[in-house]
């Protein structure tokens, strides 16, 4: 509450003093850049590094800016082939992250994560994730120019397409570009990269025959946004002399484990990974497909009754009679969940029952993003982390369970080279 007169109040944007804009901002040359990448060609299986670029001198990179921008041709396999959704990330099986030859990241399945994660972006943020493809089916028949695309009653699909054609980004959006300030490449002794490894053809391309799933990128470019300011960049050059720390999340796969829905009613889940903090366990379920015919949004819920939590050896961790139905939606939402009252795509009864569940395990002493190691130490003990899981058997398929450990890293610059990495 802001003063006003002695023994009054007003709320803040109320007093005579309060003003929303700040003065004296920063005068500096703008710049999107798009060059071509040095290949201009990429297939299923390949593997490609991109190094964020030193750029000139007093110029910085402006956070989430830089990504690869691309066309996907879907001409060399069947004429009505189109892409699944959220393409961008679909198209990223592995993703390793490096500084000074170091791996900060190392995540396989990455786009089965990712994906998810994006389930909780708000209505709003994904209806504007088009050229990510997260689209229509009827836009995403049109863009891919797919033989059984609609003609009649997409207007507006037609005028994207027009616009947009088969252009798609994949964004490095890892948090050391994002979460801190501009980056200057110029004032660093080492190389920050990303080494993206592309999906097999029939995890991307959905069609009727599996034998012509095909794919390529061309048309490759990096792209980022830019500010040239001496002062701006002096300043970024004196935090990596003196000392920086870049705080991110390390998201791992521990395993894979595949089970028969109709004869398992209980899962041992172990995970033993060292951390100093870790964040949070997640286990998606998702099913096998048929090449072409993946849902690449669909989780499916494999009717757990409850979870009984074991750390370091103590049982009973986290909920003292386990985590059960009346909690699932609980422990996702408090990780998952940035704006709250923003997640119109994403809710109790979709995440329930709509084929977007996720069994997250909790283990933040605290819920806030903003603060960093609050996770559970698993250092030095053969128990780790324990998930015993009880389940209803039911059904006559088979389902697979990704494990990921979620966990707090930090890499620390000194001398304007590599100081530590620690997680």
């Amino acid at each position: 509450m802001a003063g006003n007169r002695a023994g009054t109040e007003v709320q803040e944007n109320f007093s005579a003093g309060y003003t929303k804009k700040m003065t004296n901002g920063i005068k500096a040359n703008r710049a999107v850049k798009l060059l071509a990448f040095d290949k201009s060609e990429a297939h299923p299986g390949e593997t490609f590094i991109v190094h964020v670029p030193k750029l000139g001198q007093d110029e910085v990179l402006v956070p989430g800016s830089l990504g690869l921008q691309f066309d996907i041709d879907l001409t060399c396999g069947h004429a009505n082939n189109y892409l699944v959704q959220n393409v961008s990330r679909a198209l990223v099986s592995k993703m390793i992250v490096k500084f000074a030859g170091r791996e900060l990241q190392n995540t396989r399945a990455y786009d089965i994560f990712k994906i998810y994660e994006d389930l909780f972006v708000s209505q709003e943020e994904r209806d504007n994730m088009i050229l990510e493809g997260i689209q229509s089916e009827k836009l995403n028949k049109i863009r891919c120019n797919a033989g059984d695309k609609p003609t009649s009653g997409v207007a507006s699909e037609t005028k994207l397409n027009e616009i947009l054609g088969t252009k798609y980004y994949i964004w490095l959006d890892h948090q050391i570009l994002t979460d801190h300030g501009v980056f200057y490449r110029q004032a660093l002794f080492n190389d920050l990269s990303f080494e993206i490894t592309l999906a097999d053809a029939n995890t991307v391309v959905k069609g009727s025959d599996a034998s012509k799933l095909k794919y390529k990128l061309t048309k490759i470019n990096l792209e980022y946004e830019i500010i040239t300011n001496k002062m701006l960049a002096e300043e970024v050059e004196g935090h990596y002399s003196s000392g920086k720390e870049f705080l991110y999340d390390q998201v791992q796969l521990q395993e894979t484990i595949t089970f028969a829905k109709g004869s398992t009613s209980r899962l041992n889940v172990k995970v033993c990974l060292p951390k100093r903090s870790m964040k949070a366990i997640l286990l998606l379920f998702t099913e096998p497909y048929n090449a072409g015919t993946r849902d690449s949004e669909k989780y499916v819920f494999p009717d757990i009754k409850n979870v009984r939590v074991s750390i370091n050896g103590s049982p009973d961790m986290l909920y003292n009679h386990g985590i059960d139905g009346t909690h699932f939606w609980r422990e996702a939402k408090r990780f998952f969940v940035r704006k709250e009252n923003k997640t119109e795509h994403m809710n109790m009864k979709l995440f329930l029952t709509g084929d977007r569940f996720g069994l997250l395990v909790d283990l933040r002493s605290m819920p806030d993003r903003s603060i960093h190691g609050s996770g559970k130490r698993v250092v030095g003990s053969t128990d780790g982390v324990q998930l015993l899981i009880e389940r209803k058997a039911s059904g006559s398929e088979n389902l697979n369970c990704q494990v990921f450990v979620i966990s707090d890293a930090q890499l620390s610059i000194l001398g304007q080279r590599l100081e530590d990495l620690q997680y």
